[in-house]
């Protein structure tokens, strides 16, 4: 390597690789300073310096965003393996920390399986996780985990992840029915279906991704014109808790969850034979749940973690 070439790359820093690779992978400055959570200024005197730097204009604006020249075709490759090997040093930096302090883990969980995960969370040590902090699933979830606020989200898989990478779970493969210990329903229905289901004040809990729209017993009622009187959608789980207890709805959900539920006093929990599980599943597919999480670079916990999680709500599903 000559001295020229060598004084080129040892200028180079970090926050400037990654905003040729941003470039180069998106077309877009403003991605990259999106992506970075810096200014848009501070993306331009960047690729000003780097374009100095290698005497070439790297990036040409066409109507479709920023085209890399020839040279930055050939930088390309090199660049992304000195941000890989400057990930790798911050993985061994940040696992030498984490023996010293395990920060804690921020999570967003759906709220449809969020106690259950809870539960099984408790079990761990906490030397092996760390602290763990839940948050229930909300409408800007997606953003907060973009921009770093949360770690990383336990969603569906129809939710719009754009900007994001998301790792299959696993999906509902049955569900229970939950009412007040004397309803009515339980004297009355002798093979639990969902025509005698339907006869009832209903309660489901909103999910996004899932049932934000419609609820698949819903949906099931219009797509054989059944008439469902008294069906409601609440946002919190204490309110589905509430509606069971003083208001006589009966609601589905997932059979770990529903196992928590028949700790409270005074609910009953039944699973819902598979026929009428299938009924539902062919009108709405069940959710398949998964691990929505920003780009490894940006990632502060460590591969074993995140497969631990993952196995975890894998554990309450099927």
């Amino acid at each position: 390597m000559d001295i020229q070439a060598l004084k080129k790359v040892r200028e180079l820093d970090v926050f400037s690789l990654l905003v040729f690779k941003l470039i180069y992978e998106t077309g877009f400055a403003n991605f990259a300073a999106k992506e970075l959570a810096v200014s848009a200024p501070k993306i331009s005197r960047c690729l000003t310096s780097l374009r100095a730097m290698f005497n070439d204009e790297l990036f040409f604006r066409r109507q479709q965003g920023l085209k890399p020249t020839p040279l930055a075709e050939r930088l390309y490759q090199p660049i992304c393996q000195l941000c890989d090997m400057v990930g790798q040093i911050e993985r061994v930096t940040d696992d030498r920390l984490n023996h010293q302090q395990m920060p804690i883990l921020h999570i967003a969980v759906s709220p449809s399986i969020i106690t259950s995960v809870a539960i099984a969370l408790s079990h761990l040590k906490r030397d092996v996780i760390g602290k763990v902090k839940l948050h229930s699933w909300q409408d800007d979830t997606e953003e907060l985990i973009y921009n770093g606020e949360l770690d990383f989200g336990i969603g569906f898989e129809t939710q719009d992840t754009h900007g994001l990478e998301s790792s299959s779970i696993a999906s509902v493969t049955s569900l229970c029915v939950v009412g007040q210990s004397h309803h009515l329903f339980w004297d009355t229905a002798t093979n639990i279906n969902l025509d005698d289901i339907i006869q009832h004040p209903i309660v489901y809990l909103r999910c996004k991704g899932f049932n934000n729209r419609i609820d698949p017993l819903e949906l099931y009622c219009q797509t054989h014109g059944l008439l469902i009187e008294d069906i409601e959608c609440v946002e919190k789980l204490e309110d589905w808790y509430w509606h069971m207890l003083t208001m006589d709805c009966l609601a589905l959900t997932i059979c770990n969850e529903a196992s928590v539920a028949e700790k409270i006093p005074h609910l009953r929990v039944e699973r819902l034979p598979s026929s009428e599980f299938n009924k539902l599943n062919t009108v709405m597919p069940m959710p398949s749940y998964c691990l929505i999480e920003r780009a490894e670079h940006y990632r502060r916990y460590s591969l074993k973690t995140k497969q631990m999680i993952i196995d975890i709500t894998k554990s309450l599903l099927v």
